[in-house]
């Protein structure tokens, strides 16, 4: 009867208590907020503006972010141990001759396939988060060269707007030559076409401009620039570094970093494959209850080792 008992109460137990009981643990979890969206202004937009617009809220960032933030769980998941088991099983259903078996069963895990994965997660992770500061260099490099385009292009209308003023006070002045008789009509065809040119000048710049502000603003997942213009000095444009502090900086490059970390990724799934070769064993320890012997309990132990005789996990390792 003691053993009736004891088998409703870990049956119980395994269904109802320790699924909620890791539901619970998971809820405490603390749940990461994701990061607000700086509103663009639409005024003025100036160079540190448009690079914390861009870090903030640029699309492929946000993936990035997010895929490392999977990586995490990975993480949690790859240093989890297996579950133990139940078992229970009755022989002969006769009360007099009824045998109960109730076994906990428990895998172990042999070849260091736990430090394998934990050494797999943690590079995956790694590697997400280099992948994240590359996209940022990325970003930033991309928002410099696109915000400077915006300062030339804003300076290429202003002088372009200017060569039109210039040109439609000119073909005035030689309209009024030409009916005065103090000029050829020829000059006053040179002057069309010197304002019709400057026309298409201003029309190309305004068209180049608004290019750029695009390709600005979608740097922050805005398809439509909002900001009136940008503030800057065009001829303030950053000093690049000279060639040799740029080969030292190289093999510290986000590029550079990305791809070893990426090497090591690799070779720490070789590892997680070459300790599948081990096969895991399992214990069990339970009790036999016989009736033939009066309600004898009688302690089972148990081994069980797998035989790698057709799959050792050789097609993964070739």
């Amino acid at each position: 009867m003691r053993v009736h008992t004891l088998l409703i109460y870990l049956l119980f137990l395994s269904v109802f208590i320790l699924p909620s009981m890791a539901r619970a643990e998971y809820s405490q979890e603390p749940t990461k907020n994701l990061q607000a969206q700086t509103i663009e202004s639409a005024n003025g937009l100036t160079l540190q503006t448009a690079l914390t617009l861009a870090l903030e809220a640029n699309p492929e960032i946000s993936v990035a972010i997010r895929e490392r933030e999977a990586i995490e769980g990975v993480v949690t998941q790859a240093g989890t141990r297996p579950n133990p088991s139940i078992s229970t099983s009755i022989q002969d259903t006769r009360r007099d001759t009824r045998q109960v078996f109730l076994q906990l069963n428990q895998e172990i895990e042999l070849g260091n396939k736990r430090e394998a994965r934990i050494e797999a997660a943690d590079a995956f992770y790694n590697k997400a988060s280099a992948k994240l500061e590359s996209k940022k260099a990325e970003i930033h490099a991309n928002v410099v060269t696109t915000f400077y385009e915006v300062l030339a292009g804003q300076e290429r209308l202003k002088l372009s707007r200017s060569s039109v003023e210039v040109a439609n006070l000119a073909l005035d002045a030689a309209s009024k030559r030409v009916k005065a008789g103090k000029s050829s009509p020829v000059e006053e065809t040179k002057s069309k076409i010197a304002e019709s040119s400057a026309k298409i000048e201003f029309n190309q710049a305004a068209s180049q401009l608004s290019s750029a502000r695009k390709r600005l603003s979608a740097l922050w997942g805005n398809p439509l620039p909002v900001f009136e213009s940008a503030q800057g000095d065009v001829e303030n444009i950053p000093s690049v570094s000279s060639l040799a502090d740029l080969s030292a900086s190289l093999e510290s490059s986000p590029a550079i970093s990305l791809a070893k970390l990426e090497i090591s990724a690799r070779d720490s799934m070789t590892k997680i494959e070459r300790s599948k070769a081990t096969p895991n064993i399992t214990i069990s320890a339970g009790v036999l209850n016989n009736q033939e012997l009066g309600g004898l309990n009688q302690a089972l132990l148990g081994l069980s080792v797998p035989i790698p005789v057709f799959d050792r996990n050789q097609g993964n390792l070739q």
